[in-house]
């Protein structure tokens, strides 16, 4: 966007508003795909700053944005953003910093945004048999590193894709908390019956390959960078966040052995 462009942007009686609110959709799903709360709020102040603003004000927890802006010809809006959901999908959020360096470059027009962050999330990058593979590998070759046979390995591959295909049955509207329980009940009864039949050398093996599929490590990772960053607040919400994603995974898998 040239010159003449962002003094037309600034003029307009609804500038600030459509400045905040592009800023806040990229803000908001870069939060909702795994993005750090530092990157959030960086990526917020630096379109608004692109576009003129003389003050920004960001303050973004895991699930809230809040934010403010006032331009230099007096212009203000002040705008909230609530965050339901969140996830892991480094491929969207890389293209969402690529919207965000463009936007900030002049590549691309304030209404762009949207249509750019629609068309990015319509992407897909893996089929499903990719996403199989993936988890057959890391299930079964976490198995075999932390000591298990190459069987323990071969039926932690198998419980990896059947936890996948379990996963897509779930409704969507379910509580992330809920899912994880669920799921790692799911994967846990599958490895202790694979045990009593026999199948597998080691049961302990065959469920730590397993259980790496739901370990959060993503979200540690951000909590901690977070806090070292200086956002004590954000990063201590999303690591109490990621215990109780723990705290899920092991009650599962308890759950799992208690019943059997």
């Amino acid at each position: 966007m040239n010159s003449l462009e962002n003094l037309q942007t600034l003029n307009s009686a609804e500038s600030a508003n459509e400045i905040l609110c592009a800023a806040l959709d990229l803000g908001e799903h870069i939060l909702r795909n795994g993005g750090e709360i530092h990157r959030v709020e960086d990526t917020i102040e630096r379109v608004c700053n692109h576009f003129g603003a003389a003050h920004v004000e960001v303050f973004a927890i895991p699930t809230l944005i809040i934010s403010s802006v006032r331009l230099k010809n007096g212009d203000f809006s002040h705008q909230i953003r609530r965050i339901k959901d969140t996830g892991n999908n480094l491929s969207l959020l890389e293209d969402l910093n690529s919207i965000s360096r463009r936007l900030c470059a002049g590549e691309i027009k304030l209404s762009e945004v949207r249509p750019e962050i629609l068309a990015a999330k319509g992407k897909k990058v893996y089929p499903k048999w990719v996403l199989a593979l993936a988890n057959m590998f890391a299930a079964g070759g976490f198995a075999v590193f932390f000591g298990g046979t190459l069987i323990d390995g071969l039926v932690a591959a198998v419980i990896g894709i059947l936890m996948m295909a379990f996963s897509y049955l779930l409704p969507k509207y379910i509580n992330k908390m809920i899912s994880i329980l669920v799921s790692a009940t799911f994967g846990g009864l599958l490895a202790v019956f694979s045990s009593k039949l026999g199948l597998c050398e080691s049961l302990d093996m065959v469920m730590i390959g397993t259980v790496m599929l739901l370990i959060p490590g993503v979200a540690i990772s951000n909590a901690i960078r977070d806090m070292l960053g200086g956002e004590a607040i954000s990063g201590a919400l999303e690591l109490l966040q990621a215990l109780l994603l723990a705290l899920m995974i092991a009650a599962g898998y308890a759950i799992a052995l208690l019943l059997v």
